[in-house]
């Protein structure tokens, strides 16, 4: 009974120390490893003592085997403590306690704990992986046999762990050959093929493979190299055989394929942790024995399920290894066009999920090898024609859809032969009735601007689109001829299905015209394919824009990525119409939605056409309409910008772009607008929201960085003048609050990522005010202004905020590093003539302790 509390004890006591156990975490890793000194003091006395509970006899088997039990989980305690690190290794392969493992290993009820004690001995002891390899024959035929035969899982899944960590324990031993490393490497085999549907056993020897591998490959010796490969060449290529079959969808997944025939999970799992294997093994045999191999089946006799399920298992290979196999050259992959011939014409009698599960792998190769497959024009045509089926497979869609993409991205050639494109356009005609995603129907449509974009006959490209497009066009009339509210009320699914159609359409427009844009070519006829497109398509968008469909968000979104598209793909063609659709884009944002869509494009607009002066008024009335909004006035606190951070992002981009883009004199002209903006990027700086946060700082960083370009220019001309004079009002006006908002912006969330932009921003005032100090604003802007600013600011914030005397710091540090780095910013614009100088390091580093201090000791609040 006694002895019962010591195991029970002798247990406990090793788990306090080992780390993965560790629970109390105020016991800190000096304690722990003092304790383990003491615990391994003891070695010798424990190690006795638990061999002679193993030795004592007990007349009743049950009572005996359990008290085995205890003595193995108290060696297992002390293997992981490293009980036998304290003793010479050389006497481990013949201590008595490893030969009572041994012995446990045949008796069922011991043998799970026995395995894991095993386990632990060779993860931590060189000597154990030899000693249990010179034993493999025994325990082939004493245990895994034995184990097989009586369909034993959980035995032979013992097995299969110890024997994968031998492997990877020792490598070396396995690669040297012996017929010890044999047995082993056939045993593994046996436990991998074990049982047609337990992936769990196969999954668990797959690192013992890897490794194996990755050891020959990585011998430096060339001799011992060749040698190794040449005598593991069959192993391997048996092993090849058995993780098809594995791999393969058996009769019983074949049943479990869901709805839309998606593989079961565990065959899914398993397949996943295979890849790195499968990649291991083509880069061993080598890329064309590999190919070889995987090519040798079925592939055109397709008239049962298991002749189907093995040309899906060596599809779902080949597209495993294809960064291995994408740069050989001449591989020959014609019985891959063989299949897909066979797949178009032949009737095949078998089940419709697995049928369509060989589309989804067959037309996943084809992404991944479509410039080996499609070497000549004369094979592209059957390949388009079998994506095309496979988008009307659910489970092939995305596939199918993704391998168009690449065929038409690497293959060139595409676009010279007129049955090819007959065929690219059909699809895309097509593609209002296939039912795709939206992401499916992206990757479709960017594959036929791909090749479109690589059509030099002027002509073709015209019909080439007029053809393509008018399905679109139709979608968008349909819409406009329904009245929204009679046909809301009258019948709802088919307004939802018009207006999905119509957005639909206008998003194939616009990805159409972003390709066009990529190639552009220069045109011989004043009429380019681009503006015929924008002749036919720019009416309806102007009737969208006008309509009262513009207040679904859909196709708000959509209409203005085209209408993106649009502008930049036309360029200056686009002129003409600028004034119609910027006063569109601000109506639909006060009026109808106000959405950041058209924001975003209107500051594509301005990017494209901002710097030319006559166009000054437009942009101005722009700013004004979106800035006059009631969306943007309410915005006066953080907590109201946080409700709606992706117009504020889109609302200071726009700005900011003004500001970039737009000549002197036009932002002269909007000075108050460009005030207004400075000081809602003031309280919007301190929003929660990442993106609005730095957005706010962007346009501070840009304003100001205008203004002193203009201050600083050798000869300033009048309108460089008045940005000056309009950035050093503002300064005045909004310094303080510039300086608080920064501060804000420093104490909460994702302070750290707005560093850099708060920095820059307060060298910038200290630079303006350095440059005031000999001017007529020094006694509103000088350094004692912007010293009485951080003062007002510092001693304002809630007591909460800083810790006590930080104030009384903080003022004289930051002072004199923004003082720091107002000299660095002119000494790099005076050595460099670089207007966009870096922030002074010291003022960096203060501003990056302070926000970093304050991460978790802030208050959330909101800033007006």
């Amino acid at each position: 009974m006694y002895s019962h509390a010591i195991l029970e004890l002798l247990t406990v006591l090793p788990e306090e120390v080992i780390e993965e156990n560790v629970v109390n975490v105020l016991v800190d890793s000096d304690r722990r490893w003092h304790f383990r000194q003491e615990l391994l003091s003891h070695v010798d006395i424990v190690l006795d003592f638990l061999l002679h509970q193993a030795k004592v006899e007990i007349a009743l088997k049950s009572e005996m085997h359990e008290k085995h039990r205890k003595v193995l989980r108290g060696l297992l305690s002390w293997v992981r403590v490293g009980c036998f690190l304290e003793i010479p290794q050389s006497s481990l392969p013949s201590h008595p306690l490893l030969g009572f493992v041994f012995d446990s290993l045949l008796v069922p009820i011991l043998f799970d704990l026995a395995i894991e004690v095993l386990i632990e001995l060779v993860n931590r002891h060189e000597v154990l992986p030899q000693t249990l390899l010179l034993r493999m024959e025994w325990f082939e035929e004493a245990l895994l046999l034995p184990a097989i035969d009586l369909k034993n899982d959980h035995a032979v899944g013992g097995l299969a762990c110890l024997f994968s960590e031998i492997g990877q324990s020792a490598p070396m031993l396995i690669a040297a050959g012996s017929r010890e490393a044999f047995i082993l490497t056939d045993a593994v085999l046996r436990c991998l093929t074990y049982s047609k549907h337990d992936l769990e056993i196969a999954d668990s020897t797959l690192n013992f493979w890897c490794t194996i591998i990755e050891f020959i490959l990585g011998l430096n010796n060339k001799g011992e190299k060749e040698e190794a490969v040449s005598a593991f060449i069959p192993v391997f290529t048996v092993l090849l055989d058995a993780l098809f079959c594995k791999a393969m969808v058996s009769d019983y997944s074949a049943q479990e394929l869901d709805g839309t025939g998606h593989l079961p999970d565990d065959l899914l799992g398993f397949r996943r942790n295979l890849e790195e294997l499968l990649t291991n093994i083509c880069c061993f045999l080598g890329p064309r024995e590999f190919l070889m191999k995987v090519l040798n089946g079925p592939w055109t006799t397709l008239d049962s399920e298991l002749s189907l399920a093995m040309v899906e298992v060596r599809l779902f290979t080949l597209n495993t290894v294809a960064v291995v196999l994408e740069n050989e050259q001449h591989l020959d992959f014609s019985i891959i066009l063989q299949l897909i011939t066979a797949m178009r014409t032949t009737h095949i009698d078998v089940s419709s999920k697995l049928l369509h599960l060989v589309h989804k792998s067959a037309a996943e190769v084809v992404g991944s090898f479509s410039k080996l497959l499609c070497s000549s024009t004369t094979v592209v045509l059957p390949v388009l024609s079998f994506l095309a089926s496979g988008m009307q497979i659910p489970i092939a869609a995305s596939s199918s859809a993704i391998a168009l993409r690449k065929l038409c991205e690497e293959v060139p050639f595409l676009a010279d032969d007129e049955s090819n494109l007959k065929g690219l356009l059909w699809i895309g005609q097509g593609l209002h009735d296939m039912g795709l995603t939206l992401n499916e129907e992206a990757d479709v449509v960017s594959a036929i601007g791909t090749v479109l974009a690589l059509i030099s006959n002027e002509e073709l490209l015209n019909v080439s689109l007029n053809q393509l497009l008018e399905p679109s066009y139709k979608a968008i009339e349909a819409l406009l001829k329904l009245d929204i509210d009679d046909s809301m009320k009258q019948n709802p699914a088919v307004y939802s299905a018009t207006l999905e159609a119509a957005v639909r359409a206008v998003t194939r427009l616009g990805l159409i015209l972003r390709h066009l844009s990529v190639a552009n070519k220069p045109y011989k006829s004043s009429e380019s394919p681009i503006l015929n497109v924008l002749c036919l398509f720019w009416p309806m968008l102007e009737n969208l824009l006008a309509s009262h469909h513009m207040k679904h968000s859909s196709l708000a979104a959509a209409v203005c990525r085209s209408l993106s598209f649009i502008i930049q793909a036309s360029g200056q063609q686009f002129l003409p119409l600028l004034s119609e659709v910027m006063v569109a884009l601000c109506r639909n944002f006060t009026s109808v939605q106000a959405s950041e869509y058209f924001i975003r494009t209107a500051t594509v607009c301005l990017e494209e056409f901002g710097d030319k002066e006559e166009l000054g008024s437009i942009f101005i009335r722009t700013l004004n309409s979106f800035t006059e909004a009631e969306i943007i006035l309410s915005m006066n606190s953080s907590y109201a910008c946080d409700q709606d951070p992706d117009i504020v992002e889109a609302y200071m981009g726009f700005t900011s772009m003004f500001i970039s883009c737009c000549p002197k004199n036009v932002i002269a002209a909007a000075a108050s607008l460009v005030e207004i903006s400075f000081k809602k990027a003031t309280i919007w700086c301190t929003a929660m929201h990442r993106g609005a946060g730095l957005s706010a700082l962007s346009y501070m960083m840009c304003l100001l960085e205008a203004g002193t370009s203009c201050l600083l220019a050798p000869i300033a001309a009048t309108q460089e003048l008045s940005v000056g004079d309009l950035c050093l009002r503002i300064c005045v006006e909004c310094g303080e609050s510039a300086i608080c908002g920064v501060i804000y912006a420093l104490l909460g969330v994702s302070a750290m990522t707005r560093v850099h932009k708060a920095a820059t921003v307060l060298q910038q005032l200290a630079a303006i005010c350095h440059l005031s100090e000999n001017t007529n604003w020094k006694l509103k802007l000088g350094w004692r202004a912007l010293q009485a600013w951080l003062t007002n600011v510092v001693h304002a914030l809630p007591s909460e905020y800083l810790r006590p005397g930080e104030a009384e710091q903080l003022i004289p540090s930051w002072l004199k590093a923004m003082e720091s780095a107002s000299s660095d910013y002119f000494h790099k614009i005076a050595s460099s003539g670089d207007l966009k100088a870096d922030c002074g390091r010291s003022l960096k580093r203060v501003v990056r302790e302070f926000a970093d201090s304050h991460r978790h000791t802030a208050p959330s609040f909101t800033f007006m």
